[in-house]
């Protein structure tokens, strides 16, 4: 039988609230992995941001100074890019620009309905602090609706019914509020995506009991773990969760210990634990070459042995906008119409460099070469 999960007005003679903080993104990411929870909140290792999680802070943060403040799309992006460390590698600002506006003008105009952006909740319970920070919640009371939305900056998107995040904030709201409308649903909204790929939830009892359910069984399973021992607490099984993980280089290391160094395995069970090891070796070096390659563009190549580890510019591209228009140029400037047919990166260079009448520069454009991370002897 799960322990009581009651708020503390309801049963403050019982128990002592505990002082310990739960949240959704704290215990999903218990379920997800045990020993990734161990690391950051057991041990309190450092846990920098990864992309995505990047990417997400900067557009809560947008997204809410345009709801709060009035502040146009680039304002907003600009600053949660300030704040937040900059975009990620690989993402453009337009693309950021274009999410903010999508999620803009997915709210509905409601002339009598109160839209509040990044609401904090906390219920004491009897298992300690529950808290979350809730979106965007609309609350019509003409209709008596009120919706909780969650903004999701990933690339695919996943039904809202079987998101138990959703269903555990309304939970938490009916704590604090009691009533909550005839109508209490939730949406999640994919900003990257189409409005059709938005899901949408309505709360029933069953839905927020559900919830309530799982908020136990995690805080308990939490609550039942050895913290001094850190085989208590199992790996994921699915590998592909240590992609942003900034524990896998820990994780690949602890999974060594009795494997056999020539890697032949002497049953199922060791070859499916060879098998887990090269998979997190993977992750783990995946995420230590990004390391050492930042490490080196801030700071200059590292030596290692006979070489070194360094970031080469690769060479500047160049190409003709108009190739009419440069061989026309060609034959006024008595050069080789072969050469401008042809119109290569070195035949571009040397004419661009060579031009006095300022023409070129008006049909050349130049791209520099990709960033090469590499060891070199």
């Amino acid at each position: 039988m799960t322990p009581a999960l009651l708020p503390i007005e309801q049963e403050a003679t019982k128990v002592n609230v505990q002082k310990q903080k739960w949240s959704y993104s704290r215990l999903s990411m218990f379920e997800g992995c045990e020993r990734q929870y161990f690391y950051k909140y057991i041990l309190e290792l450092p846990y920098p941001s990864n992309p995505p999680m990047q990417n997400g802070k900067i557009f809560h943060t947008g997204i809410d100074l345009m709801i709060r403040e009035g502040y146009s799309p680039s304002e907003s992006l600009y600053y949660g890019m300030g704040v937040n460390g900059g975009l990620p590698v690989g993402e453009k600002p337009y693309h950021f620009i274009s999410m903010l506006n999508k999620a803009y003008d997915r709210i509905p105009q409601l002339e009598y309905a109160e839209i509040t952006s990044e609401l904090h909740l906390e219920v004491k319970t009897t298992l300690g602090i529950v808290q979350c920070y809730i979106d965007l919640l609309i609350d019509d009371p003409s209709n008596d609706v009120l919706e909780i939305w969650d903004w999701k900056t990933s690339w695919h998107s996943f039904a809202a019914d079987t998101h138990i995040q959703l269903a555990l904030y309304a939970w938490l709201l009916k704590q604090t509020r009691g009533y909550v409308g005839s109508t209490f649903k939730g949406r999640l909204i994919f900003p990257r995506l189409g409005i059709e790929e938005d899901s949408e939830v309505e709360f029933t009892e069953e839905k927020l009991n559900e919830a309530k359910t799982w908020l136990v069984t995690q805080i308990t399973k939490v609550q039942s773990k050895d913290p001094s021992n850190i085989e208590d607490w199992e790996m994921c099984k699915d590998r592909t969760k240590c992609d942003y993980c900034p524990f896998a280089a820990r994780c690949a290391g602890g999974l060594l210990d009795g494997l056999p160094s020539t890697g032949e395995p002497k049953s199922q069970e060791e070859a499916e634990l060879i098998g887990s090891y090269i998979l997190a070796q993977e992750a783990a070096l995946k995420k230590m070459k990004s390391g050492i390659k930042k490490w080196v563009e801030d700071h200059g190549e590292v030596p290692v042995g006979s070489g070194k580890w360094t970031v080469q510019q690769g060479n500047q591209n160049f190409k003709c906008e108009d190739v009419e228009t440069l061989i026309d140029y060609a034959k006024r400037q008595k050069l080789d119409v072969k050469e401008a047919v042809k119109a290569n990166t070195a035949i571009l260079s040397k004419w661009l460099d060579e031009d006095d009448t300022g023409e070129l520069k008006q049909i050349i454009t130049s791209t520099k070469g990709r960033k090469s991370f590499k060891y070199v002897n």
